[in-house]
């Protein structure tokens, strides 16, 4: 097998995983939470499995699959703060879909490979940039923290090191940012089932 299908395989493997775990609790308690979290591990891992496979399609998925996942992540971090407010202070819980409304000016952007990529890269740092911040508050003061640190190290090294130097200079590396992501949401996601699992 090419080195390129094993990282197929690796990623595609590690985030289904991770929206399976996802989905299975979205089934048991029922929260916008981990259905935007397990949504948005699917559609990563979709382009990963049907390249690994080497099923043509019409659109690149690779480029669509980044833009939507980023986009659903984006509205469950919005459901993690709403919900991280006291009752009489949340917003109204359609708010946490506001982002959707990008996926309209998509097909506009994509096609042009400057806007793509700033795109691309304003919408996963600012997702990193608001991970980063509310997880810090939420478990500020709790045990195992070690699993975020790990987790959140990975995914942010995986971000720079992807839009400071694979994707400029050394496309051929780009499955080192691509490991390093999968290994940051592997411990991100363990922490955060086993958190929730405590709080019940």
């Amino acid at each position: 097998m090419e080195p390129a299908k094993w990282i197929d395989l690796v990623v595609s493997s590690s985030f289904g995983v991770v929206c399976v775990l996802l989905l299975k609790r979205f089934i048991q308690r029922r929260t916008l939470l981990e259905l935007y979290f397990s949504l948005s591990a699917l559609f990563i891992s979709i382009p990963y499995l049907l390249d690994l496979f080497q099923v043509d399609v019409v659109i690149n998925l690779f480029q669509w699959g980044k833009l939507i996942s980023v986009t659903i992540y984006i509205s469950g971090l919005l459901v993690l703060i709403r919900e991280s407010k006291p009752i009489f202070a949340r917003f109204p819980v359609y708010l946490t879909a506001l982002p959707f409304v990008s996926f309209f000016f998509f097909p506009l952007i994509i096609d042009s490979i400057v806007i793509k990529d700033l795109i691309n890269a304003i919408y996963q740092g600012g997702a990193l940039a608001v991970t980063v911040l509310v997880f810090t508050l939420n478990q500020a003061r709790k045990r195992r923290r070690r699993y975020y640190i790990i987790g959140l190290s990975s995914i942010g090294i995986s971000y720079l090191g992807y839009w400071l130097i694979f994707n400029r200079t050394a496309p051929e590396l780009i499955w080192i940012s691509e490991i390093l992501l999968t290994v940051g949401i592997l411990f991100m996601t363990y922490r955060f089932i086993k958190s929730e699992e405590f709080n019940n």
